[in-house]
């Protein structure tokens, strides 16, 4: 009678503790959409002008933007103070940069960086970077003849330094076949897969790659990177209440992904943001810039091919 007892009671206790646990996930996730709600969206025709080959791209629960390979660049920019996006965005206009957008960059620790990072075709000399030993996803581009600049999805576990020491044409997965005749010229890592070959990986995060999010982070903001068969990027935000495979869902039903093959997502929560053209797109979540240390540049080239 006394272990019946016993066991009844810690039944409770546990539904009770379990029964907090979601109480803490629904209220944390209610105050960030009653913050997105009261963020200021930026309708597109305030943006004026765009270059060709970038294209705002938004639904019901997304926002953010299209660029098409040949027409802009992408860059990595890495920094190490407590600034956030739209700082940086700014101070590289003030650096003379042709800069028309940035999106926030990979997870990050109080150190540095959780992932490869290539710059410029260096390694940031004060950035640390910890990639760890799991393979995870990455946005690449590699520059070739006639400095021209191609975009790249894939996966390794190399750090940045052994991607340009070892060469890591062999060592890594990418979406597209063939052999490189160029160099690799900027690279951001340590996120995990949504699409691959248009089909749904998200469950390769949990399983492979071992990303474990909180139950109160699931349904958090998104940061995506999505690639289609023309090889151009499109960089989103998903808003709060969605899940991966909800993520995955749309990128495989809208007509606007129709011929997109393969996404992956990198930091996302409160570190999400979009600027254009010095103004924030998707403005940061807790009215806060919280993106640190790194962030994905969309640049007007001085030429085009």
């Amino acid at each position: 009678m006394k272990q019946r007892t016993f066991i009844v009671l810690l039944f409770l206790l546990s539904a009770s503790v379990l029964h907090a646990f979601d109480f803490k996930s629904q209220l944390k996730e209610g105050a960030r959409q009653i913050l997105a709600q009261m963020s200021q969206r930026l309708s597109a025709a305030e943006l004026g002008t765009l270059p060709a080959g970038f294209e705002i791209i938004e639904g019901a629960t997304y926002r953010g933007f299209k660029v098409h390979q040949g027409k802009l660049e992408i860059r990595v920019h890495t920094w190490n103070d407590d600034t956030g996006l739209l700082e940086n965005f700014q101070r590289s206009e003030e650096e003379g940069s042709n800069i028309v957008a940035a999106v926030n960059g990979t997870f990050f620790s109080s150190r540095g960086v959780l992932g490869s990072v290539v710059s410029d075709g260096g390694i940031p000399a004060a950035l640390h970077q910890s990639p760890g030993k799991l393979s995870r996803c990455f946005v690449a581009s590699f520059r070739g003849e006639k400095d021209r600049q191609t975009w790249y999805l894939g996966e390794t576990s190399l750090t940045g330094g052994d991607l340009l020491g070892l060469g890591f044409k062999e060592r890594g997965w990418f979406n597209i076949s063939g052999v490189f005749s160029s160099h690799c010229d900027n690279l951001l890592g340590g996120g995990g897969w949504i699409l691959r070959e248009r089909k749904a990986a998200h469950m390769e995060a949990y399983e492979r790659q071992r990303f474990r999010f909180a139950k109160a982070d699931q349904k958090s903001r998104k940061t995506v990177i999505a690639q289609d068969s023309e090889r151009n990027l499109y960089f989103l935000v998903f808003e709060t209440g969605n899940t991966f495979s909800q993520v995955a869902r749309t990128l495989v039903k809208d007509p606007v992904f129709a011929d997109v093959r393969e996404a992956i997502f990198l930091d996302g929560g409160s570190s999400s943001a979009i600027v254009v053209k010095g103004k924030y797109l998707v403005p940061p979540l807790y009215m806060v810039d919280r993106a640190r240390f790194s962030c994905i540049q969309i640049l007007v080239p001085e030429l085009t091919w």
